[in-house]
């Protein structure tokens, strides 16, 4: 089975030595796939000899994954174990995609790493044998039950509540793609000392979560309050080929995705603002980049404006596993926080959580 990381070196952090930073990191895996893309979004699959015979089935539209009527959302307790899990129901349940299982095997391998990285003030997924607390040297060594990892560690001062590790994983688009996959279940580790903290989510099994032809997207159709900007930075970076929007505020990413075993070609994404403006943002997409697969993002320039509604449009082809292609053309809206612009005026806060 191929299962592929992204790791950061602390050494690229350097630049943003001026600010407190905590470092996330994600890891994922599929089957047996013959991409050699470094993507964490691998698929796999298998077929038989009645699926390998005729024609592929006629083409259908790409529908996006209905959200649920009633969104859920999360306070912090200052537990960040309960609300990371908290958080995960959540979001998954406001996309309308299934809801994961705690499991006990993950619950003790995430909670391993995350002491590892506290007791030695380390980022990342992997571990060095002979320091404190090393239990494996990957996240696949470390648990045969581990599918997919998304890690944050760092200056404790970096999380001002118990929901910060485990939201700024899930604004950071390439994170947020392994965590709205469609696995089966997972476990949540949190660990922290007087100078530094880490929450580790691990991802088992696999699940029917989405159609062939359905894509999930985030925000999602007609959610309110959405975030107005993000930090840029991290790992895969987005911005790896406009370096001067690395570390720097840019608008919210507004991603889409299939399936697992899903692959999208020649995608756009348009988003407009009240006024029927166009908002220009970055687009790495499976075409050009080697990263993604399964999904595309649209990440704006500049911060978006608050209380404004926004749609997107996205166009392009979604291939099947089976070989079917089917024609995207989805559009949805949502709308921004209402203190978006207001919040950020004066004193910037000093300390940053930074994609790994």
């Amino acid at each position: 089975m191929k299962r592929l990381c992204f790791v950061l070196p602390s050494v690229r952090v350097t630049a943003l030595t001026a600010l407190t930073i905590a470092v996330l990191a994600a890891c994922g895996g599929g089957g047996s796939s013959d991409s050699n893309s470094t993507s964490n979004h691998a698929g796999s699959g298998s077929t038989n000899a009645g699926d390998q015979t005729g024609s592929p089935a006629a083409s259908q539209k790409v529908t996006l994954l209905p959200p649920a009527s009633t969104p859920q959302s999360v306070s912090p307790t200052g537990d960040p174990t309960a609300d990371s899990i908290a958080f995960m129901s959540a979001v998954r349940h406001n996309v309308g995609i299934n809801q994961l299982t705690v499991d006990q095997t993950l619950v003790t391998s995430a909670l391993n790493h995350a002491n590892y990285l506290v007791l030695n003030q380390a980022t990342g997924h992997n571990e060095t044998q002979g320091l404190p607390g090393y239990t494996g040297q990957s996240p696949f060594t470390r648990s045969d039950a581990v599918f997919g990892e998304v890690t944050i560690a760092g200056d404790i001062r970096a999380f001002s509540t118990s929901l910060t590790g485990v939201t700024s994983l899930f604004d950071a688009p390439f994170h947020r793609f392994l965590m709205l996959e469609g696995y089966a279940s997972l476990g949540v580790g949190a660990s922290t000392s007087a100078t530094w903290e880490a929450v580790n989510i691990d991802f088992g099994g696999f699940a029917s979560a989405v159609g062939d032809t359905q894509l999930v997207a985030y925000p999602y159709s007609g959610q309110t309050g959405v975030p107005a900007r993000w930090f840029a930075a991290e790992n895969p970076n987005p911005f790896a080929s406009q370096p001067q929007y690395q570390n720097t505020y840019v608008g919210y990413p507004v991603t889409i995705q299939a399936k697992l075993t899903g692959r999208l070609s020649s995608v756009s994404i348009k988003i407009t603002d009240s006024g029927g403006n166009d908002v220009p943002c970055f687009q790495p997409t499976p075409d050009g980049n080697t990263e993604i697969t399964n999904g595309a993002m649209c990440i704006p320039y500049t911060a978006l404006k608050g209380s404004t509604a926004y749609s997107v449009h996205v166009t392009g082809v979604l291939k099947a596993l089976h070989g079917d292609t089917h024609p995207i053309d989805v559009t949805w809206s949502f709308t921004t926080e209402a203190d978006a612009s207001a919040k950020f005026m004066g004193n910037e806060k000093q300390f940053h959580v930074v994609p790994e």
